[in-house]
């Protein structure tokens, strides 16, 4: 036990020194006092978060540093472009926390209901509805609705209802249809097939979701032509870049390039091996926390966790390799997006609930155990 903990302060100590080390060397060499409150900040968010006490706010501390550093990542990829740009990032991060914590708390405190399902269904749909009502409103809230939907739908599912989490979910993809968002709409529908499937244990039910999700796409697709790949290819990008530390950088713009592109320009592959590998140990808790459940909702929610970052990291990924002709977004925790986000920390935030209940259940059992005697 000795050993495994001071393995894990070991890991914890190399990443801040990591961080600090990154900010402080950008900010010596440029001498902006954003870049050493960001040498100082990051680190310490870090550490404050992962140590925690979980008598004050219990969090998952697996899936939490896994998201935290890579949102470290996201703010040592834009330093290159100006301090201004990267204190823009840390601060688009910092108020993603409130999601982290929302998330948590939220899954602590929710119990499967009709009310409820209802209730999180009609936000979710609400809000996906919301630019095709006010088409100049300048949020799109995509991302989020998705993540509230997830937790109608999989209330529904806990509650052996099977034909309003069905109708929830094509409610949902015929609003990322409408929206002309064709990639969210897929991720979506994929996960949830794969849940509906996991959870319901009929294969009858899962033919009914997979046909009606197609119908839905195919009929869309006669409507409406395919959107054409954002920007020429980028594996040539790739291809050119160095495995680490390139001696220059490219010359791209920040607001239109990808955050993960930009970290391999400027830091070079291993970084972004490095990303796809915390992203991998993200999705592997997610997965273990779904496997230790003993309540369908609360399984039935990691696992959508997992599934929706899981497919979107994925569809990126075949993006970059020119295997998807369709853009596909951003790479998990790796975004300019405020909304992409809070989305993300709010998916941690459930992570960290499930964790919490998972506990609590098996302190329970501990306690019955002893009563048994």
């Amino acid at each position: 036990m000795r050993k495994h903990v001071s393995f894990r302060f070991r890991v914890l100590a190399l990443l801040l020194l990591f961080f600090a080390g990154s900010f402080a060397l950008s900010a010596s060499r440029s001498g902006s006092a954003s870049l050493w409150l960001l040498t100082a900040a990051v680190p310490g968010v870090i550490l404050f978060l992962l140590l925690l006490p979980s008598g004050l706010f219990p969090l998952d501390r697996p899936s939490l540093a896994a998201g935290l550093t890579l949102c470290g990542l996201s703010i040592l990829a834009p330093v290159s472009f100006g301090p201004e740009e990267a204190l823009s990032q840390a601060l688009r991060c910092a108020a993603a926390l409130f999601f982290l914590f929302a998330g948590a708390v939220l899954l602590r405190i929710y119990r499967p209901s009709l009310p409820g399902s209802v209730l999180l269904s009609a936000l979710a749909l609400g809000l996906l509805s919301l630019p095709l009502w006010l088409p100049g409103i300048p949020l799109s809230p995509g991302d989020g609705a998705s993540a509230i939907l997830l937790l109608g739908v999989v209330s529904f599912l806990s509650l052996r209802l099977r034909l309003p989490a069905l109708l929830c979910a094509l409610c949902g993809l015929f609003l990322f249809l409408l929206r002309s968002d064709p990639v969210s709409g897929g991720i979506w529908t994929l996960a949830f097939i794969l849940l509906f499937w996991a959870s319901s244990g009929s294969s009858l039910w899962t033919g009914i979701s997979l046909c009606s999700a197609g119908g839905l796409f195919i009929f869309w697709i006669l409507l409406t032509p395919l959107p054409d790949s954002a920007g020429a290819s980028v594996f040539s990008r790739l291809s050119a870049m160095s495995v680490v530390l390139p001696e220059s950088v490219p010359e791209s713009i920040l607001p239109e390039d990808s955050l993960f592109l930009l970290l391999g320009e400027q830091y070079g592959l291993l970084f972004l091996l490095s990303a796809v590998l915390l992203a991998v140990l993200l999705l592997i808790r997610g997965a273990s926390l779904a496997l230790q459940s003993r309540k369908q909702f609360y399984a039935s929610a990691a696992l959508g966790v997992l599934l929706l970052l899981g497919i979107r990291a994925l569809a990126f990924l075949l993006n970059l390799a020119d295997l998807l002709p369709l853009p596909a977004g951003s790479f998990p925790f790796l975004s300019l997006s405020p909304e992409t986000l809070c989305t993300d920390m709010f998916f941690l935030g459930i992570l960290s609930g499930i964790s919490a209940r998972n506990e609590a259940d098996l302190s329970e059992d501990v306690r019955l155990s002893m009563l048994a005697r």
